[in-house]
């Protein structure tokens, strides 16, 4: 595995000891899919006995986890995030190309009854093919308390189809569903500054709901997240055109301040926005599943 392009656990939990000696706090797992990797439940037990290592998250598509939800809590992990971006078994098998939706939600009730608190639901609703299940998905979250997080559709699909023919704006999204479920802003403390999402809560039963809107509101200026992607490389920025090697030099023995030079460099340089919404956006040559998102 070492001659692998991947990153070993052992380089994984090496990487994230530097990130943390620099003051990171919180770490997401992601993919691609990672529970498709053996052995993730060890990595998160792993990567919680780190000292100031205070959150630890996952991203997955859901499949797996109606065998891993108990190993992966037994781990010590206790927030996940789901991706269903449809509850349509066509529209899923089109998005997805696998028959598999009876398994995301067996998968989301699994994690229910091993006591994953929270559960979000992340979803990209587009024009024309999703718009219509926005409610839908929100009264899918509400009956199961799963915390709901609609995903501005971005120019980061492997299919390359984005277009702002198929884009909904946040705001859009939220008053589908205010229209049918009252919704509640709710206020932002200190430690949310750097938030992602706008967050509301159902005025009848407080269950939440939230919408990122990377496109058409960005909150580049108070973006304090960077990538590490499964090979090895550090991203500043979803869109990010540039990447800085980290596996390499970890792999030929550098001193680990050496290593955290080059992440601090990489940060110096961190974009000031995504230029989504600019003239002269230039589309990352990796997509969102291959760099972590």
């Amino acid at each position: 595995m070492r001659d692998s392009a991947l990153m070993t656990f052992d380089e994984i939990l090496h990487l994230t000891r530097i990130f943390v000696d620099l003051g990171v706090t919180k770490v997401r797992i992601t993919g691609g899919e990672p529970l498709v990797r053996p052995g993730v439940p060890e990595l998160i037990k792993q990567l919680g006995q780190l000292d100031r290592l205070k959150d630890i998250s996952l991203t997955t598509n859901g499949i797996g986890l109606i065998a891993q939800a108990q190993a992966l809590y037994d781990a010590g992990l206790r927030r996940i995030n789901v991706s269903l971006d449809t509850l349509n078994e066509e529209k899923f098998e089109q998005m997805t190309r696998r028959k598999v939706l009876s398994r995301v939600i067996d998968g989301l009730k699994a994690a229910h009854n091993c006591g994953f608190n929270p559960i979000k639901v992340n979803a990209v609703a587009m024009r024309d093919f999703t718009d219509d299940e926005i409610v839908d998905l929100a009264t899918f979250a509400r009956e199961n308390s799963y915390q709901l997080r609609f995903i501005e559709f971005m120019p980061l699909d492997a299919d390359d189809i984005w277009g702002r023919n198929m884009f909904i704006p946040g705001k859009e999204i939220i008053e589908k569903i205010n229209a049918i479920y009252p919704l509640e802003p709710i206020a932002l403390n200190g430690e949310s500054k750097s938030d992602t999402a706008k967050r509301y809560r159902f005025a009848d039963n407080g269950n939440e709901v939230g919408v990122i809107s990377s496109v058409s509101e960005p909150f580049c200026e108070n973006c304090n997240r960077v990538r590490l992607t499964a090979d090895g490389k550090f991203r500043t920025c979803l869109f990010s055109l540039t990447e800085t090697d980290l596996l390499t030099p970890l792999r030929e023995q550098a001193q680990d301040a050496v290593i955290a030079q080059l992440i601090l460099d990489a940060v110096a340089q961190k974009e000031a926005g995504h230029k989504i919404n600019a003239v002269d956006f230039i589309k990352p040559e990796r997509n969102m599943s291959r760099i972590g998102g």
